[in-house]
């Protein structure tokens, strides 16, 4: 048995010895991370705390019962729930209780029983709402996952609605942000099971560079968004979480089936497109998908599975760079406008076994795949493209165990994820007819793939008064696979006049993989102490510690060591501190406290004041350091041709011969080759992980059915990872670069890691909620976010000056200053629903070289500066999008219902504009290069969309 498979087995013994032991405790064991927990005080018509009273809470769709039994003052708590509708019952000193709640995912809400007392503070429409909670946080309900309008069925879209979170919905690349932070410092979890990128900087597993969706929505019932403050319970991310729960199947048999259309003749032509006097390009999208659940066995085992489909054509044009005549007749095959297909399809499966009130199984399995054709358009052939494959897999077992006053959660789960963009003729080299055509096969193909096997095991203890505490432990075995097989196929190119031969040839030459393994252990420990009635303490402490994430076993070659020693030691750089034999780079404890607090002013809970501070360590993605390995162990070979063999531009040529237009000919004259100098890299021995200290302080406030919260935020960020220059002039505190005694050694550069990028977030979030009811017929929703998101240098390299403390801080790349978002269902006459999903903002922040205080262009003396672009719409916005939703549904029979909708996105065709000119230089315009034009939208145009959808 090998030492990696022994660490796991010994992780297995360890968890479940925790999970007998913890049987034995008089305690409750409530996992937040997809539960919720209720507490309250049970008391008499006389107003008086009834001790002993047994609360039930009975899941109305599958009969399971929760119990819990009053303390001395009358106080109870019900841990564990599932988010579901539920009836609670209690006998109050022989008058019967009965509440109707749902309860929603990682909810921890308080519910008063008393005879007489419906408890309309806390719940509303039958929703039960949050009071004792320190964490800043947005639940997204099913019925807004269901009714809002999308562009994509990404449920991740639904995040925005949280205040302080940017939903990016780019064509080609999805994902989330918060704060300051980039999208790599998120982290999403489905059931408890993380899809954290240990290897890529897109934050979610299976998002990089992709126009699909991480998981299937119609498998989502409903999801948390955590912005800040939140518990200790809660691992690897240093901005915002999405907590998400998948359907489950009832007592009763539901399904549905849905379709969605859109295509170039539902949308307006882009602005770009008009200007150029360009063809509106060809698009279609078609989403269809199929969900069912129910019962096995009544009461006892339960299944759901759901499917979903997403096939897109886009069209993009192929123009020759030079269209005379010799080059219509040798290439004009390539010219014509291609279709750029995507094809998406997410799987799921689950079956829950409830053995008892006190035991539950899930089991779950999700499979998500994509193929996509890009990388063409312009002077590139379609032939030439990559097809970005992403293929993510998840498998889960988790085991829910009450014992009297306990409960108790143990979970096995497994990730899987292949990162594949694949040249689409692997097989064919590359022909580039420079200014005219690139066809033949694309130039690189890439694997990159993360596979995580997780065994988790959450628990509490209840027996002292006033406290619930959580402790947890959670290891992950992670192995990462990398491939870059760049030019395996070699690369030719052609440079007039004479494109009779190529000049040049480019060939890979080396070993391009490399495998890793990383270990990560975790522990917590969460005290969720009443000091009172209306005032609660949140203490937590977690501990995350990481075998390899820094390439912690590379051992630097000895020519690499002669280049580093031979550098100067600067206040930036200690060519010391980045030679290491495998033993040097040191496995941090990450210790992280977080606390919050939420006290009630008044009795009947409608004003509450919250607040906390914690620490929140992220990981750096093992991508970021695999340079200084692969770059000495796979390199571009370079060869140069002409007629005579004579020097040209001071390299060394060979005479032409067609017997090189192949792989096998440019390898047997491999020795001619010129590698060309690989640039060395090195990685800070002790970098250390990045890492953000968050504070906040709130007021929440209800009126009626309408609820308020107004937060302060402040976020630091620190170690941030990025790239600098180690071969600057004078001493290496001027400019780029000197290179002579690197070039001496056979290394053109050197590039060393350094951990000092810092952001710095203030913040002012305002909502403003109104719950969807029946009986009301409407809800509305606020998001308000004013914020000042810094930055000093910039992400994974930071060379245009010495160090990012030399940047100075800026308003952060792709970060609003104001930003409204507002969500809103209405029920209209004849039985339309409308809804509606606003967004605006006051523009981007975008980075500017500003060379004008300079003579010449330097970037030593340019300065680095952000600017905003101008307010175009309503003479106060820069992003403004409007999407609506009208829906009608018609009962079939017997609960069977089909619905028509249409969606419009972008209704007033706004102009959002995106990818500004950000030169400024010599004066006014023209001669400041177009400072401030745009090239691109941030959103689309007009689109309309047509939906249909059965359900059971």
């Amino acid at each position: 048995m090998t030492n990696r498979k022994l660490v796991l087995l010994r992780a297995l013994m360890y968890s479940a010895t925790a999970l007998s032991g913890s049987t034995m405790l008089a305690a409750p064991a409530f996992a937040q991370v997809t539960t919720a927990a209720i507490s309250g005080q049970v008391r008499d018509g006389a107003g008086s705390p009834v001790a002993g009273a047994t609360v039930n809470a009975r899941n109305e769709e599958t009969n399971g019962t929760v119990t819990a039994v009053t303390d001395s003052d009358g106080s109870y708590t019900l841990g564990g729930l599932r988010p579901a509708p539920y009836t609670i019952t209690v006998d109050a000193g022989g008058a019967p209780i009965e509440r109707r709640i749902v309860v929603g995912v990682g909810q921890s809400a308080s519910l008063d029983l008393e005879p007489d007392v419906a408890g309309e503070i806390t719940v509303i429409g039958g929703r039960l709402l949050e009071t004792k909670t320190s964490e800043v946080a947005t639940n997204v309900s099913q019925q807004q996952i269901r009714r809002l309008p999308q562009t994509d069925r990404n449920f991740l879209s639904f995040a925005q609605l949280s205040p302080g979170v940017q939903y990016n919905d780019s064509e080609t690349n999805r994902g989330f942000r918060s704060g300051a932070s980039t999208a790599s410092g998120v982290n999403v979890f489905i059931d408890g099971v993380s899809l954290k990128s240990a290897v890529l900087d897109q934050g979610v597993a299976g998002q990089t560079d992709s126009r699909g969706n991480p998981f299937g929505q119609l498998a989502v019932q409903e999801f948390r968004v955590l912005t800040q403050n939140y518990k200790a319970e809660y691992e690897q991310a240093s901005a915002a979480i999405v907590t998400a729960i998948t359907k489950s199947g009832t007592n009763e048999f539901h399904g549905e089936l849905f379709g969605a259309y859109t295509d170039r003749g539902l949308s307006e032509k882009n602005i770009f497109d008009t200007r150029a006097n360009r063809a509106e390009p060809e698009f279609r999208r078609i989403q269809y998908g199929a969900a069912l659940g129910g019962p096995i066995i009544k009461d006892r085992l339960f299944f759901f599975v759901s499917y979903e489909g997403n096939d897109q054509n886009r069209a993009t044009n192929v123009i020759l760079g030079n269209r005379t005549a010799p080059f219509l007749a040798q290439f004009g095959k390539f010219e014509g406008a291609f279709v750029s297909p995507f094809r998406g399809d997410n799987y799921f499966g689950k079956l829950t076994w409830t053995q008892d009130d006190n035991n539950t199984v899930d089991l779950s399995y999700s499979k998500r795949t994509e193929t996509d054709v890009q990388g063409f358009g312009g002077t590139t052939s379609r032939e030439a493209a990559e097809n970005k494959k992403n293929d993510t897999s998840t498998a889960l077992m988790r085991w829910t165990h009450r014992g009297g006053t306990f409960l108790n959660e143990f979970s096995l789960s497994y990730l899987d994820s292949k990162y594949n963009p694949t040249s689409l003729n692997p097989d064919s080299p590359t022909f580039e007819y420079q200014g005219v055509i690139t066809f033949g096969g694309k130039d690189g193909s890439q694997s990159i793939r993360q596979q995580n096997m997780t065994i988790r095991n959450d628990f509490t203890y209840s027996g002292l008064e006033s406290h619930l505490i959580k402790v947890g432990v959670r290891f992950s075995a992670q192995n990462y696979d990398f491939q870059k097989l760049f030019n395996v196929q070699p690369k030719y190119v052609f440079q007039g006049p004479d494109f009779s031969f190529p000049r040049q040839a480019f060939l890979g030459i080396g070993n391009p993989r490399i495998k890793a393994q990383n270990d990560t252990f975790g522990v917590f420990i969460q005290d969720d102490w009443d000091l009172t009635d209306r005032f609660q303490i949140n203490v937590g402490l977690r501990w995350d510690r990481e075998s390899n994430m820094f390439n912690n076993g590379y051992v630097t070659p000895a020519r690499a060591r002669t280049v580093l020693l031979g550098l100067p030691k600067t206040p930036y750089f200690d060519p010391a501190n980045y030679i290491t034999d495998g033993s040097n780079r040191p496995v941090y404890n990450m210790f992280q406290p977080r606390i919050g607090f939420s006290y009630e002013l008044d009795e009947a809970g409608k004003t509450v004041v919250f607040g906390g501070f914690g620490r929140y360590y992220d990981r750096n993605a093992f991508n970021n350091t695999l340079d200084e390995q692969f770059r000495l162990q796979y390199t571009i070979g370079r060869f140069e041709f002409s007629t005579d063999g004579l020097p040209r531009n001071g390299s060394p040529t060979v005479i032409w011969n067609p017997a090189y237009l192949t792989r096998d000919g440019l390898i047997a004259l491999q020795q001619q080759a010129l590698t060309g100098l690989p640039e060395l890299f090195a990685v800070k021995n002790n970098a250390k992980p990045p890492v953000t200290d968050q504070f906040s302080l709130g007021v929440r406030q209800r009126f009626g059915a309408w609820n308020a919260s107004l937060t302060g935020s402040y976020i630091r960020g620190r170690n941030g990872y990025t790239h600098l220059f180690a071969t600057r002039q004078n001493g290496g505190l001027g400019g780029c670069c000197d290179t002579a005694f690197a070039n001496s050694l056979g290394f053109a550069n050197v590039l060393i890691g350094f951990d000092g990028l810092e952001t710095r977030y203030k913040a002012i979030y305002f909502t403003l909620d109104k719950p969807y009811t029946e009986a009301s017929g409407w809800g509305f929703n606020l998001a308000y976010t004013f914020q000042k998101a810094e930055q000093n240098g910039n992400d994974l390299f930071s060379l245009d000056k010495v160090t990012p403390a030399d940047y100075g801080f800026r308003d952060k790349a792709g970060v609003e200053r104001h930003a409204i978002v507002i969500s809103g269902l209405v029920d209209l006459p004849l039985g339309i629903k409308f809804s509606t999903l606003t967004k605006l903002g006051s523009g981007q922040a975008f980075q500017v070289f500003d060379a004008n205080t300079a003579p010449f262009f330097d970037l030593n003396t340019t300065k680095i500066r952000s600017a905003f672009p101008d307010k175009n719409c309503l003479g106060i916005f820069a992003r403004c999008e409007v999407d609506v939703t009208f829906e009608k549904e018609f009962e079939l029979f017997n609960h069977h219902t089909v619905s028509f909708a249409v969606d419009v996105f972008n209704v007033f065709n706004n102009k959002n504009y995106t990818s500004f000119n950000s030169f400024v230089c010599c004066g006014a315009p023209p001669s400041n290069f177009r400072f401030g034009e745009p090239n691109a939208l941030l959103t689309l145009p007009r689109r309309v969309q047509l939906r249909v959808a059965y359900r059971f």
